[in-house]
């Protein structure tokens, strides 16, 4: 089982980015100390919360990472041209020394396709061909391709990734069809488990498996990772008085936008079925199920907006500490 972090690098705009940004920096440090395996940018454009791009914030995070991977969870790829991506990446694998992981999902917020002046409708369409185009250019061959967006006629990468066909690729997902996608065309299902709905996961699971050997994908080869919010004290009881108004205050942020509006209307349900905030103990129980459903790379929001520093590096502390050896 790996364990793996957001860089959750979303702040109120009216506070101090700099301070923010030397506090998570350190705290990603400490990360790779303690032995967490990875950590994950975010990506938003005109956001409600001052957010600094992902791209930028992997390359300030290689350094300070030690031997983690460092991905982006997600990037909205269909508000990027496919080679600017394929570029970039290439240039973080060989920054990295081979530790980048590609996430990709295709948006949901409307302001920012309207800032790029896309249509939203098209943007499954977009990451379809987006994806191919990125998988050819990084084999390091002659590209043409005919496409409704991305034509190329006899284009190559100007920089070849290290790692051999690139890096891998990961597909946030959590409609059927797009699960199906993931499948499809991703090296893994990024599956988020935050739905209110308990049989979510179980079923989707189902599908993304179904789906993987449709395309004669082995399911035991792929790694499955999922991302929850989590944040451990010595008691239950803790947990919950110093992360729950905190998660919440983030959740009805997020819940401005129409799109998220039930993250507002259901946070209870949110509570209950999917927010990890609890003891060692009850967290060893909680990730044991998602292991036992097939989950092998658990990814977690170490904190929410307003939370001090210390407490987000003391659950860090106490979850490697006491979490960990059940798991490894």
């Amino acid at each position: 089982m790996k364990f793996g972090i957001m860089a959750s690098h979303q702040y109120p705009h009216t506070d101090d980015l700099g301070k923010h940004l030397s506090d998570l920096f350190g705290t990603v440090e400490l990360a790779a100390e303690l032995g967490y395996d990875s950590v994950w940018t975010i990506n938003h454009f005109q956001s409600n919360l001052a957010t600094p791009q992902p791209i930028s914030m992997m390359t300030s995070l290689i350094p300070r990472s030690g031997n983690m991977t460092l991905g982006t969870g997600i990037l909205l790829l269909p508000l990027f041209h496919p080679v600017h991506v394929a570029e970039e990446f290439a240039t973080l694998d060989h920054l990295s020394g081979g530790r980048v992981v590609l996430g990709v999902g295709a948006g949901y917020r409307e302001n920012e396709f309207a800032a790029f002046g896309i249509d939203p409708d098209t943007r499954f369409r977009r990451l379809d061909e987006s994806l191919r185009l990125i998988r050819a250019l990084w084999s390091g061959q002659t590209v043409h391709q005919e496409g409704e967006f991305y034509p190329l006629s006899g284009a190559s990468i100007g920089v070849r990734p290290l790692t051999p066909g690139g890096p891998p690729i990961w597909v946030g997902a959590g409609g059927r069809k797009a699960v199906r996608r993931a499948a499809r065309l991703g090296d893994a299902w990024y599956a988020p488990g935050n739905s209110p709905n308990p049989r979510f996961l179980p079923d989707q699971l189902a599908v993304y498996d179904d789906a993987l050997v449709e395309w004669g994908k082995d399911p035991a080869t792929v790694e499955r990772p999922v991302g929850v919010e989590l944040y451990c004290a010595p008691t239950t009881e803790q947990a919950v008085e110093e992360a729950l108004p905190h998660a919440r205050t983030e959740y009805a942020t997020y819940a401005e936008y129409p799109a998220l509006r039930w993250q507002r209307d259901r946070f209870d349900d949110l509570v209950a079925n999917t927010l990890l905030l609890g003891s060692p103990e009850f967290l060893i129980e909680r990730i044991s199920a998602l292991r036992d459903l097939g989950f092998n790379h658990i990814i977690f929001r170490p904190g929410w907006l307003g939370m001090p520093t210390e407490k987000v590096r003391a659950s860090l502390r106490l979850f490697a500490g006491e979490v960990f050896p059940a798991f490894r």
